[in-house]
């Protein structure tokens, strides 16, 4: 169902009803543009990634958002999808609305013109939308216009609502130019007032010096009867005056009508910040593929600006969202790393299709765009519809580690806990995901080196500079720094001593190079209860997350600090969740092996790779990269002894 400011509000009212009996909801979003002269690199910490994201990404717009909610129907054995693909786009509906300006990146244009996208649409028909804050700052000033307007006073644009000047409380003087102009609009009340058969008077459009001067005449002159409204004509650039014949009561109710007509185009200038608040207040798991940049762009552009320290940002993405899960993160780790060759979104959809997986049958509900018939990848309704199919298909693929099998997991079962709030870390070679509900992993790097060198150096220069020390990876930072990470690690502590030092190049391990430039301290982090209608106690000396405007008050259970899954939040369809997770034994898996490894492995020291591209790794020492798994075929969890 393809969404526009035409059929917002119906849309709105659908997807609020069919997410109260949903099992879970996907998302997608399609943007002008990714990155901005910061360019993310492979030895990125969540902390660098973050930085990096939000100084050089959140300029471009998200101006397609998919969102596409999955109900299992139990007695078909089947999920039913509603799909939807909202068009974005920050118009300025109200005169004192923010007038936003964004950056549009050439590639990415190019990317989704080629891919069909409809820019006409999002231009022309795009919802509008306003942050809470905004939202909140405009009805205020509404409000104040209204009481200034009550007391005779003139209401600037942005009048204070706590000081109104002396000189605003004068009589504005009468310019000579004007003297003739004002004559007229009286005559033409007196007039008014007199042609008994008339009740309205609508002025001629004027400018906004002259409408001051208008109300100041006609209230000065005639004290009583008369109703003074501005409105706005069919040209959006021309206002005018309409003046009705009114006693006291009726002049009050017609300023209460116009203030609740104003207050209600406030509301509807919010606009798409609906729709988060509608996510949000379900409580729902939230799905998405690669969806770091998405969170990070729904978060600005709708909640509130994403604030500096990475931890108030797990903090507020977690108020907003308290479930999400990263199919990318899921695709890219145990248990299925081995089995998928590739983790793109349209790569994955499609392996997943092959019978080692067993995929539900899946079905779009009617009156919704059947993405059954045909493939749109890079239509935001479109891919959020598939990461959905995606994630189910994995889900269902741990249920073969039950005894007995199960064929179908729930979205709340425990055995999906692993992966729960934790979003991909894009080509870092050694953090798979940012976690945003507890520590993110800090691997070793002794074996990654940062080194300076000239300008016109290229790869082949540093693969010959660390030739002694077998294969290389090579992460570019500029053209004139990157790092070098070794895929025989036990070597690392040679490399310093074995490097001649020169003038043109320096070469300093990993640590000294944080020493440099230390992170932010990342403590034990602890998740802030959102707000609710009736207050939810919070630890002590707990930060208070940003104000995002929006109510969790609705949604099932707790979103306190420590989040418990368990079958009383899900829908009749999930109630297997008890099922599966009480009296049931789960096959041994190996204690000493970690759940969540990066799937990707530096390649060989044999080309440039200054776009940091993938390569397929080749033996080392005669010795496949993966053998050591055939070793031990017990173990399901086995990780690489190699880079």
């Amino acid at each position: 169902m393809d969404v526009t400011k035409t059929n917002f509000k119906s849309a709105c009212r659908i997807l609020t009803d069919v997410i109260k009996h949903s099992s879970f909801v996907a998302i997608d979003g399609e943007f002008t543009g990714l990155h901005n002269y910061v360019n993310p690199n492979a030895f990125d910490t969540p902390t660098d990634r973050y930085h990096k994201l939000r100084q050089g990404s959140m300029d471009f717009l998200l101006v397609q958002f998919g969102v596409c909610v999955f109900k299992y129907d139990g007695k078909n054995s089947r999920y039913v999808a509603h799909p939807f693909n909202f068009y974005v786009f920050p118009r300025p509906t109200l005169r004192d609305a923010p007038d936003q300006r964004f950056l549009c990146q050439s590639s990415s244009i190019d990317f989704l013109a080629s891919h069909g996208f409809d820019f006409n649409k999002v231009f022309r028909e795009g919802i509008p939308y306003l942050t809470p804050s905004d939202k909140e700052r405009m009805l205020e000033l509404v409000r104040e216009r209204h009481n200034m307007h009550e007391q005779g006073l003139p209401a600037p644009p942005e009048a204070s609502p706590a000081f109104v000047s002396p000189a605003a409380k004068k009589p504005m003087e009468i310019p000579e130019k004007e003297k003739d102009f004002v004559n007229g609009v009286i005559k033409l009340v007196e007039d008014f007032i007199n042609d008994s058969g008339k009740q309205t008077l609508s002025l001629e459009p004027c400018n906004g010096f002259r409408r001051k001067l208008t109300y100041q005449a006609v209230r000065s002159k005639f004290t009583s009867g008369l109703h003074l409204d501005t409105q706005t004509g069919e040209n959006k650039n021309e206002r005018f005056i309409m003046i009705r014949k009114a006693g006291e009561e009726d002049q009050k109710k017609l300023e209460q009508q116009r203030l609740k007509s104003d207050l209600d185009e406030v509301d509807e200038a919010a606009g798409f910040a609906r729709v988060i608040q509608i996510l949000s207040e379900s409580g729902k798991l939230i799905i998405g593929h690669n969806m770091l940049l998405d969170i990070m762009h729904t978060l600005h552009q709708f909640s509130c600006p994403l604030p500096e320290s990475l931890n108030e940002f797990k903090a507020l993405a977690t108020c907003v969202f308290p479930k999400l899960i990263d199919t990318k993160v899921m695709a890219s780790n145990q248990p299925f790393k081995n089995m998928i060759p590739s983790t793109a979104l349209n790569d994955l959809w499609k392996h997943l299709d092959g019978n080692q997986f067993n995929k539900p049958q899946f079905e779009v509900a009617q009156n919704y765009t059947d993405y059954n018939k045909s493939e749109q990848f890079h239509d935001a309704g479109y891919d959020a519809f598939i990461t959905g199919q995606c994630f189910a298909t994995m889900a269902n693929y741990l249920g073969t580690f039950m005894t007995p099998p199960q064929k179908r997991v729930s979205p709340s079962s425990q055995l999906l806990e692993p992966f729960l709030n934790k979003l991909c870390m894009f080509r870092v070679q050694d953090i798979p995901y940012m976690n945003l509900t507890g520590k993110d992993l800090q691997p070793s790097r002794a074996h990654v080196f940062h080194v300076t060198f000239p300008q016109e150096w290229k790869g082949s220069d540093l693969y010959q500079l660390f030739g002694d020390f077998g294969p290389v990876y090579i992460g570019w930072i500029d053209s004139t720094t990157a790092f070098v990470s070794l895929s025989n690690q036990d070597r690392a502590d040679s490399v310093l001593k074995g490097i001649e030092p020169s003038p043109l190049y320096q070469v300093i391990s990993y640590k000294q190079y944080r020493e440099q430039f230390p992170d932010d301290p990342q403590p034990e982090l602890e998740i802030p209860a959102p707000y609710h209608e009736t207050a939810t106690v919070a630890p002590p000396d707990i930060k208070s997350p940003p104000d995002t405007g929006y109510d969790a008050g609705s949604s099932k259970g707790s979103r306190g600090v420590k989040r418990h899954h368990d079958s009383g939040d899900s829908t009749d369809a999930d109630r297997e969740v008890a099922e599966l997770m009480h009296g049931k034994k789960h096959k041994p898996m190996d204690p000493n092996a970690k759940p969540f490894v990066s799937r990707i492995t530096p390649p060989p020291a044999e080309q440039d790779n200054k776009d940091n591209k993938e390569i397929t790794p080749k033996k080392i020492d005669g010795a496949s990269p993966n053998e050591s798994t055939k070793k031990h075929p017990d173990k399901l969890f086995e990780e690489p002894t190699t880079w």
